[in-house]
């Protein structure tokens, strides 16, 4: 088995310059409601896209899109994929072996620790206790998935034995309004820790290609 993290990217926009002609596509549009399409400049969708998220006028972010790419396990799959105005394009489980690398991968839950904190008493640990539970468990189902596949089971039936923590990759792609309201909704104390993990993630990267378009996490709190 191989333990692996939640990670996104984003696929699109990749520049800088790409992500400007988002925000430009925004303004073109907001700005047919006041008919002042003459005020646009190369620099003005800024402050005309600041004044409708001050306004709370937010629907015009609909115009301007995203595409990501998400590493994450089943279980923070299934919350992202609820949202409806979205597209997603999810790893198959019936189509793809799980273990066509060798090694099935699980993504790492936010409670796993690989050391106790005293070595001399490690099960007197319950969080380490725990994650050993986990890995353990882990083994033994890629074991039991590896057999079923050797002995002709196809993946879409060797798949009933495989947990929530199996990693999968979602390709999203998601208007800007839609993205800011998944990102306030799952980044919210009240939010499942682990798709809350997804949610820094992803804003680490939106941020590398649109700077401040999503709130900073503190004011989810």
């Amino acid at each position: 088995m191989k333990i692996v993290e939640q990670n996104v990217k984003v696929i699109y926009p990749s520049t800088l310059e790409q992500a400007q002609n988002e925000l430009r596509l925004i303004e073109i549009a907001g700005r047919n409601c006041w008919d002042s399409g003459e005020k646009m400049t190369d620099e003005s969708y800024k402050k005309f896209i600041e004044n409708l998220r001050k306004r709370g006028h937010d629907s015009p972010l609909e115009f301007g899109h995203i595409m990501l790419e998400i590493i994450t396990s089943r279980d923070v799959m299934a919350e992202i994929t609820r949202h409806r105005l979205a597209s997603f394009c999810i790893r198959s489980q019936r189509y793809v072996d799980e273990s066509k690398t060798g090694d099935i991968e699980f993504i790492k839950p936010l409670f796993y620790k690989e050391e106790p904190d005293n070595p001399d008493c490690a099960y007197s640990d319950p969080v380490f206790a725990a994650s050993m539970i986990w890995q353990d468990q882990m083994e033994n189902i890629e074991s039991s998935y590896k057999s079923m596949r050797a002995i002709g089971i196809r993946n879409e039936d060797a798949r009933k034995v495989l947990p929530n923590s199996t990693m999968t990759r979602i390709v999203m792609k998601v208007n800007l309004r839609e993205l800011l309201h998944i990102y306030e909704l799952r980044s919210a104390k009240a939010a499942y820790p682990e798709i809350r993990k997804c949610m820094e993630l992803l804003k680490t990267e939106v941020d590398k290609v649109l700077p401040g378009f999503l709130p900073d996490g503190e004011k989810n709190e």
